[in-house]
């Protein structure tokens, strides 16, 4: 028998037999191209009951969650122009859709997919028929829902999709994502079609073709013995080349019979949608880079200085220990009381260390709530597809591919899942480039770094520091990439970015709060484990003497440079004297925030010893651990800078901060994806230039002040 999709003979494709358990609740796959409003719709269907993996075998993120009301399980599909696989993320929908073994369907023990629900783009509806037809020829059931239908009355189109549903002969629901009018109409249809499991008219299931449902994969397409001669390799791969153009060109044909029969008018058609009117201004070099660097100032002036009251209450909550005060410190005391533990070195640990610990990172809610809200609006009003259209030019002349502008973008939310998205580069060499100069775009975690330095000595000017430090993430990014040009990528042609910018939209403000919240929270649950078990090992440390006499673990009179954390940290001053903050609190903080910058902060409040029922005696001092940190740090860096010089050695800090390595999750990343001693090499030169950058700032600006 000859395979179906190369021809060979003597081979087939094995078919997976789909296991259907009755007794298990069903399950649906969302399929769409990026920016269809996919996720969106996933968030309204699941809500809290949702969670996110990746696909076996792959960094590529799903997303599975429980439709509770309509008792469905569903699985958010990475976004995807095709069912041919040329990426990990196409691969990971192809198989899935297949019900391959190995794939997310057996991770989640689901009885396979009962449903496929492609979303179509109403302002593009043309574009998104090939995805559906590819889907239709996978032999999958198939439903679907038309979005962005206002963008489409706007541009003139009117569409009769009554008419578009008769002919393609299943279930169409045209429905704004973002209102929640239209679930109830869209639980009856997918309850309706798991039952009645409806396939495209006009569109034959076809064994050869990406996704097929049961398809495993046969020998004679995967790479041969060398016995097998070229010139068999040769043929088989020109019959199956032979055989994807044949299929694609049946699916534009029926594409085009299909548009046909939708169309009612289209008014207009020449005139500029809103959009597009919107796009000459934004995507003007100059302009729309003006515009583009003025929105990320205003939100590092909203993070930086409207948001410090609300952080420094969420503080208090936790820390403030003045008599009366309602916070968890002083319960906490007050129930190490009625125990008899009071007073002793396990209160110092709970208040001093965890109780802390907490307090900084409730203190992190609102900051995160505010940039995370900044980037769903620029998200779900389509910008930010512009920002990256914005620095395509730029890469290009550094020799990269205009695609890797979006993990570099992601990069700034974090490292981790930048990296991750480094596996969807075509090309080896620019996927090399790209790990290596990752870790200098200035993750969210060093924000909060950031913002507490900058209020210390820059008071008055905090959005612009901040700003300024994102500015020199981008040239460090540059600059790395342009030397990298020249040992890996200098005989490589950099590709042109292709990119579909999706139509402006108004974001929905629910929608929008609620993965706010959503990605505010996880960000603290997931740094909070971090930061508080942190404080408690360098409350730890501080606990143990080391040449201090005859003080004993955790005695009061114990002070922190006598401690085993305080001696580590004195070991690493003599490196950064040059920088002007060779003082070993700052130095301390940096050896914690090489596991996790979220911990800096926590690790700089512990390392000063700060006693919650102790009155610092600073004006500014509001009762709270971080109230007393500015008198402290100010001096700290006053005595090794020098007077007057405190400013500039806060300034080096902040960029030995930006420079050096994000964290130990991103190494080992770097590893899985160069290998180890890449990724150590890489380590090092981090550290390297890291301390160069602030050896030249602090040594050169000491020459002009």
């Amino acid at each position: 028998m000859s395979c179906p999709r190369c021809g060979s003979e003597g081979h087939s494709h094995a078919t997976a037999t789909l296991s259907i358990d009755p007794s298990t609740e069903p399950t649906i796959a969302l399929v769409g191209n990026p920016n269809v409003g996919k996720s969106t719709l996933f968030n309204q269907l699941t809500g809290a009951r949702q969670r996110v993996v990746n696909a076996p075998g792959t960094t590529v993120q799903v997303a599975s969650g429980n439709w509770h009301k309509a008792k469905i399980k569903v699985l958010d599909l990475p976004g995807t122009y095709s069912l041919i696989a040329t990426s990990p993320d196409e691969q990971v929908v192809s198989d899935t859709i297949a019900c391959a073994p190995g794939t997310i369907t057996d991770r989640e023990k689901t009885r396979g997919i009962d449903l496929v629900l492609v979303l179509l783009d109403g302002s593009s509806l043309t574009r998104s028929l090939y995805l559906l037809g590819q889907v239709g020829q996978t032999g999958q059931p198939v439903a679907a829902v038309v979005t962005m239908t206002d963008v489409a009355v706007e541009n003139g189109d009117v569409i009769d999709y009554d008419a578009l549903s008769r002919t393609l002969g299943i279930p169409i629901l045209p429905m704004d994502p973002r209102s929640s009018k239209d679930y109830e109409r869209l639980e009856e249809m997918v309850t309706e079609a798991i039952r009645t499991r409806p396939h495209i008219r006009g569109i034959d299931p076809d064994p050869g073709a990406p996704g097929y449902i049961g398809h495993v994969g046969c020998d004679c397409c995967e790479p041969k013995p060398k016995s097998t001669s070229k010139k068999k390799k040769k043929a088989a791969v020109s019959r199956m080349h032979a055989e994807e153009l044949g299929r694609a060109d049946t699916l534009f044909s029926w594409v085009d019979s299909v548009e046909k029969s939708f169309h009612e008018s289209r008014a207009e058609p020449e005139r500029l949608s809103r959009s597009d009117k919107l796009d000459r201004l934004l995507l003007n070099p100059l302009v729309g880079l003006a515009i583009f660097f003025s929105l990320m100032w205003l939100l590092f002036k909203t993070a930086g200085e409207w948001v410090s009251p609300l952080q420094d209450r969420f503080e208090d909550f936790f820390s403030k220990t003045d008599p009366g005060a309602i916070s968890v410190a002083n319960g906490v005391v007050w129930l190490l009381k009625k125990v008899g533990l009071n007073d002793t070195w396990f209160q110092q640990l709970t208040v001093g260390g965890i109780v802390n610990g907490l307090g900084v990172v409730a203190s992190f809610f609102p900051l995160m709530f505010v940039i995370y809200a900044a980037f769903s609006v620029l998200e779900d009003s389509g910008y930010m597809a512009r920002a990256a259209f914005l620095g395509d030019r730029l890469m290009r002349k550094i020799g990269l591919d205009g695609r890797v502008i979006l993990p570099l973008i992601m990069g700034f939310g974090c490292n981790l899942p930048s990296l991750a998205a480094v596996r969807t580069l075509p090309s080896a060499r620019q996927r090399l480039v790209t790990v290596l100069i990752t870790p200098y775009t200035s993750c969210a975690a060093r924000v909060t770094i950031y913002l507490m330095i900058a209020r210390i000595f820059f008071r008055g000017h905090v959005a612009t520091i901040v700003f300024s430090m994102y500015l020199l993430s981008a040239v460090l990014i540059v600059l790395a990439a342009w030397v990298l040009k020249f040992f890996i990528t200098k005989d490589e042609k950099a590709a042109p970015l292709m990119l579909v910018l999706p139509a402006y939209q108004i974001p929905r403000l629910l929608i929008m709060l609620k993965m706010t919240f959503r990605r505010s929270w996880a960000f603290v649950t997931g740094a909070g484990k971090i930061i508080v078990a942190m404080t408690a090992v360098v409350w730890l440390m501080g606990a143990i003497p080391v040449g201090a006499g005859d003080k004993g673990f955790a005695d009061p009179e114990l002070a922190m440079e006598d401690s085993l954390y305080g001696k580590t940290a004195q070991v690493l001053v003599p490196a950064f004297k040059p920088t002007g903050f060779g003082e070993w609190h700052m130095t301390g903080a940096l050896m914690t925030g090489f596991v996790a910058k979220e911990t800096v902060i926590s690790s700089v409040v512990t390392s000063y010893n700060l006693d919650p029922d102790a009155d610092a005696g600073d004006a500014e001092d509001d009762g709270s651990d971080l109230g007393k940190l500015p008198k402290l740090v100010s001096q700290s860096l006053t005595e090794s800078a020098g007077s007057g010089y405190q400013g500039l050695a806060a300034f080096a800090f902040l960029v030995f901060v930006l420079a050096y390595t994000p964290c130990l999750a991103t190494v080992a990343e770097q590893a899985k994806l160069i290998g180890a001693k890449k990724a150590t090499a890489a380590v090092g030169v981090q550290l390297a230039v890291a301390w160069l950058l602030a050896v030249g700032i602090f040594q050169i600006g000491k020459l002009f002040l």
